[in-house]
């Protein structure tokens, strides 16, 4: 009984957005999400098996730095309550030293958060102290230092002791402006019943650590190979979450309804010169969300074959431990 119960409520789902958002409204959004993401370059210095970086997907979007009066005039263009701006897409944020500028301009913001998501490896910590001078940042970094296997497996061609010496000065940083940041590791199925032994070492090990969460491989649009798939692939594709969220920046300001959408085929607009009310729904906009709602995905040749709507994953995070907490946190 509770099996057709979700089959008539999923029916009906299916069936409101295709009559009501996408042909009474056309695509249009009038709940519009409060967190945008803006690319501070599309370059990285690494080429790992987990990102279309290290999967030859070099011959897409041109490569760049966005500079300071791009990002000024982006923040201009922003004219809907943002609470969250993330500076972080498909390159390391910390390759761009204007990041710091960058922050400076967020943090005179009420009420913004700006989040910074970098691999952490050999980045500039001159950069990094200009920009932890700044209160309204949350940082994570993504090293999977389970071992020095694992590691140099996923994050090519980094080597293991360069990331847990990278990890120390990045610790210390956070140490001299009395902050804390996170970590993110691709387990790789690795771990399974010693997780919080391993986070409890680090935890001592790293003394500004906050929170490790352990995520898995995604499944990228156009290239779902580099994906952790096996066990994670549901039968029944939702939603996508990328059509209803936020929208991304590029590097020159171009937008993309997808956060995933490295190669830069669903372009919205640009927010240049463009205000974000107008881009979040513009016709591309509402045109790539309409093939959604109609679920003529053949439409959208990044969308066709895409397995994120049908991704399952498995994240589990570990704060530090109360007792192990300085005196001066």
């Amino acid at each position: 009984m509770k099996n057709v119960t979700r089959k008539i409520r999923s029916f009906f789902r299916v069936l409101r957005r295709a009559l009501f958002d996408g042909l009474m409204l056309q695509g249009r959004r009038k709940q519009i999400p409060t967190k945008i993401i803006i690319e501070p370059t599309n370059l990285c210095n690494l080429k790992c098996s987990c990102c279309p970086h290290g999967n030859h997907a070099e011959n897409g979007r041109e490569k760049g730095l966005m500079s300071r009066e791009m990002f000024v005039k982006i923040l201009a263009n922003i004219d809907l309550p943002v609470k969250e701006i993330c500076l972080y897409l498909h390159g390391e944020p910390f390759l761009n030293n204007n990041l710091d500028f960058f922050v400076s301009q967020t943090d005179k913001l009420k009420g913004v958060l700006t989040s910074i998501y970098s691999n952490g490896y050999n980045i500039d910590i001159e950069l990094l102290n200009r920009v932890l001078a700044y209160k309204k940042t949350r940082f994570s970094f993504s090293m999977d230092i389970i071992n020095k296997e694992e590691y140099e497996q996923i994050r090519k061609p980094a080597v293991y002791k360069n990331a847990i010496e990278s990890l120390q000065k990045i610790d210390a940083a956070f140490a001299g402006h009395n902050r804390k940041y996170e970590l993110n590791i691709i387990a790789n199925g690795n771990l399974s019943d010693n997780k919080q032994a391993f986070c409890n070492q680090l935890f001592s090990r790293f003394l500004r650590l906050r929170k490790i969460s352990f995520t898995t491989k995604f499944p990228w649009p156009e290239h779902f190979y580099v994906g952790d798939l096996s066990g994670h692939i549901a039968k029944k594709r939702t939603l996508c979450e990328q059509i209803t969220g936020g929208i991304s920046v590029y590097w020159n300001g171009d937008a993309t309804i997808c956060s995933y959408d490295f190669s830069g085929k669903l372009l919205i607009g640009n927010l240049l010169d463009t205000s974000l009310s107008k881009l979040y729904n513009s016709s591309q906009a509402r045109r790539i969300r309409k093939y959604h709602f109609f679920h003529r995905f053949v439409k959208l040749p990044v969308c066709k074959e895409c397995l994120l709507p049908r991704f399952t994953n498995r994240t589990t995070s570990f704060n530090r431990p109360k007792e192990t907490i300085t005196k001066n946190e």
